[in-house]
């Protein structure tokens, strides 16, 4: 069905927050110095140099996607969820299909993931998130938004028999795969660098004989509009070629809107092990004697 071009609903004060969260992105770089030099140090990495402007629009694009989060209940129409989230892709349909409703999902940081949660819950399909437990209002707050989206968040420090939990119960299990898993991962490419990467979405889904689907929101404009994908990932190969195939499917994404990736973390930094004693750049990589 063609998505709607209509101007979704934007109230003023949704306009003003998105206004001040894209002049606060000019700012933010020079307020956090440090996190900033990360940001640059990982572009620097994957694309040889850190783009000023990429940087700017790295920063103004999670401004306004945390507005879309902070407004969401007043915006989000369930009348025009089409418009709100156009799904492409074979997932969907393919899991509609399938049963029973168990399966693994596999996301990352990438576009809007917690309004991405919240798609599926308004499309009928109940996602447990794997996260990591935080404290804070702001981490209380988003608990709570999960939990009026359907959403039951398992923490990542017991991830495992809470997820084959929720998995019993015919839900499905969410696990973002891009951040650095040290010891407890694998030394897969992303990105053209090699990061370590959790395991657990494919070992999972091939234990359990589960499909397993990789998909992610890329913002495509104001009022709460993000195009959701989701597809159907082949675990044949085994659990490091299945985990293969879920970074090169995230990398698709971030080629093609490098701003809406979370730059923020220390994606490509090696085990502790590996860092030990040397000297790191900000992305968290060892340094070479004589590098600049």
């Amino acid at each position: 069905m063609p998505v709607s071009l209509r101007p979704l609903r934007t109230p003023v004060s949704y306009r003003a927050a998105l206004r001040s969260a894209r002049a606060a992105a000019l700012l933010a770089p020079y307020a956090t110095p440090r996190v900033a030099a990360t940001v640059r140090e990982n572009l620097r990495l994957v694309y040889g140099e850190a783009d000023p402007l990429l940087v700017r629009a790295i920063y103004a694009h999670f401004g306004a996607a945390f507005v879309d989060l902070l407004f969401f209940n007043r915006l989000f129409d369930p009348e025009r969820i089409e418009e709100h989230f156009p799904f492409s892709g074979d997932g969907l349909e393919h899991y509609r299909a399938t049963k029973p409703p168990a399966a693994v999902f596999a996301t990352g940081h990438f576009g809007n993931w917690e309004l991405y949660g919240a798609a599926f819950q308004h499309m009928g399909i109940t996602v447990s998130p794997v996260a990591r437990e935080q404290d804070g209002r702001f981490a209380k707050w988003l608990d709570g938004f999960r939990a009026r989206q359907g959403q039951t968040t398992i923490d990542k420090k017991n991830a495992l028999p809470l997820a084959l939990k929720a998995l019993k119960a015919g839900r499905c299990v969410a696990f973002l795969i891009d951040q650095a898993a040290g010891r407890h991962g694998i030394p897969v490419p992303f990105l053209g660098q090699t990061a370590y990467t959790f395991t657990a979405p494919a070992a999972l889904a091939i234990k359990l004989d589960l499909p397993l689907y990789a998909g992610y929101a890329t913002r495509i404009g104001d009022g709460v509009r993000y195009r959701c994908f989701s597809e159907t990932v082949s675990t044949d190969g085994g659990v490091e070629e299945t985990t293969l195939r879920l970074n090169r499917r995230l990398e698709s994404y971030v080629a093609a809107a490098p701003e809406q990736w979370w730059w923020f973390h220390r994606r490509f930094k090696p085990p502790r092990s590996q860092r030990r004693g040397k000297k790191v750049s900000p992305a968290g990589v060892p340094v070479t004697e004589g590098a600049e």
